[in-house]
């Protein structure tokens, strides 16, 4: 037979999270940032974005696949999904605009690529994308492609070239709809090669050229590793979180560009 009730602290527990959930879902009005060095968080959101990254380290760390004897057949999906979406999860928590973001982890075609290559041509479809709405666009601040834990040469970098098209289709179809700040706007990358992380921005700078720069390369630590080894991980993913913040607030601050503009006028009715 089973239990009549549940305890009244389950409960309370349950009524507390629900509450919580609903006030930091209320969304709150970015200010204007930049890139100058400084922190967005506070460090005590520091701090609670690294223990939920290290959380997630701590269970790949005690699932015998990603032991020495499973790790050399080890596939993509199972490395993907048990290690690089739940790290990504963990990072990008409790972001401004979160009821308007979301992660695309079912390789979800690219509007930014379907854009660019035209009318009735299919997009690219990155592995992993963070997406976030304004209005009637979605746009995509981040692509991810992702390899086995062991991979080839070619993998690498096929993965390479196509981070690099991803995110110069992302910026273009940034740009069409809004124009943010030159030089403090930067599309992500995010290759995962094997057991590591390359931190990837594109940015346009003050000449409308596209610059493709790598900011991070760690190791990945998917198995027990020394502390530095994992500070530097934990250090990467919290500047591409900073990144995303600055992303968000200049995406929110941005004027409308002329072609999103004239679309917006053709569609409007005067009813006199």
């Amino acid at each position: 037979m089973a239990p009549s009730s549940i305890p009244s602290e389950v409960r309370d527990v349950c009524k507390n999270f629900v509450s919580k959930h609903s006030e930091f879902y209320m969304e709150v009005v970015p200010d204007l940032l930049s890139h100058d060095g400084d922190w967005k968080d506070s460090n005590e959101v520091l701090l609670e974005v690294t223990i939920g990254i290290l959380n997630t380290l701590n269970d790949s760390w005690e699932n015998p696949a990603f032991g020495s004897e499973f790790v050399g057949s080890l596939n993509e999906g199972t490395y993907v999904t048990n290690v690089i979406v739940p790290v990504i999860q963990a990072i990008l928590m409790n972001l401004p605009f979160g009821k308007s973001s979301f992660i695309s982890t079912s390789e979800r075609q690219s509007t930014a690529s379907a854009d660019r290559k035209g009318k009735g041509q299919l997009g690219r479809r990155p592995d992993i994308m963070f997406v976030i709405k304004f209005g009637d666009r979605v746009f995509e601040l981040m692509y991810t492609e992702c390899s086995r834990l062991i991979c080839s040469e070619k993998k690498k970098n096929d993965d390479k070239i196509k981070l690099w098209q991803e995110a110069n289709d992302g910026m273009y179809w940034v740009r069409k709809g809004r124009k943010p700040n030159i030089d403090e706007f930067r599309i992500i990358s995010l290759q995962v090669a094997g057991d590591i992380l390359h931190l990837n921005v594109l940015i346009r700078d003050e000449g409308n050229f596209h610059r493709y720069c790598r900011l991070r390369s760690v190791k990945i630590p998917v198995q027990l590793e020394d502390s530095d080894v994992i500070s530097k991980f934990v250090e990467a993913l919290l500047i591409m979180r900073n990144i995303i913040i600055v992303n968000i607030s200049q995406l929110y601050h941005a004027p409308i560009s002329r072609s999103e503009r004239r679309m917006e006028d053709s569609l409007t009715v005067d009813f006199e």
